[in-house]
């Protein structure tokens, strides 16, 4: 199911930036056509990468509340954390691995869709006060003539850290450890902050919240911290 709705969502981008092709010259055309290829590669790369933990017969996939498995990884859990994830996973009827794959692909596809602003993707996995502050950093960098250039080299380690159930919102912590180049060019192209040879280890705490009652199955980003 989150695979359709993936495809959908992808689909939907696709008709908004095409059906405006008329309008423009051949140039930009051009320019929009071959966003779209980028954008169409890099979704299917997604789906293929998500259809291979989704896979029920994978030896590798973990249920959480099923008697023929064991929870793993989340001894650094308190009690109550380790029972709302259970409560949510089998809610959601999803896996741990399915969880911690579809939050890595968001994590690489929020990082690198904030350097290269692209707002579309932002938007769809954003929770709507995150994402306008997201919007206004790209806004006030565009202002200034300014380019976030960043080169995500590995995410070293991905761990839950906590699981919160209020009723039927459910909340997951997860915190990223992260080799990353980041740095800050202006107009001419001169690096104005940070280096381009220089890669920082950077430990990120998101949460990806969802209605477990809701048909949407799409989690979303709704806090950033570092």
């Amino acid at each position: 199911m989150d695979l359709i709705i993936l495809a959908i969502i992808t689909a939907f981008i696709f008709y908004r930036l095409s059906k405006n092709l008329g309008k423009i010259d051949e140039e930009e055309k051009q320019q929009i056509h071959k966003k779209l290829l980028e954008r169409k590669k890099q979704i299917e790369e997604i789906l293929e990468r998500a259809q291979k933990t989704a896979n029920p017969s994978s030896n590798s996939e973990i249920i959480v509340g099923s008697k023929s498995t064991e929870i793993k990884d989340l001894s650094n859990l308190d009690k109550n954390s380790q029972e709302n994830l259970e409560k949510i996973f089998t809610a959601c009827n999803i896996s741990y691995d399915f969880f911690m794959n579809g939050a890595k692909m968001a994590f690489e596809m929020i990082i690198n869709g904030f350097a290269k602003d692209d707002l579309e993707t932002l938007k769809i996995l954003l929770a709507e006060k995150i994402y306008q502050g997201f919007e206004s950093a790209i806004n006030n960098r565009k202002n200034l003539e300014q380019k976030l250039n960043t080169n995500l080299i590995s995410i070293d380690k991905s761990e839950i850290v906590s699981a919160i159930l209020v009723d039927n919102f459910a909340s997951i912590i997860v915190k990223f450890y992260s080799q990353q180049i980041n740095f800050i060019t202006d107009k001419d192209g001169k690096i104005i902050e940070g280096k381009k040879d220089e890669i920082s280890k950077i430990t990120d705490i998101w949460t990806f919240k969802k209605d477990i009652n809701s048909n949407n199955p799409n989690w979303i980003v709704s806090a950033t911290s570092s």
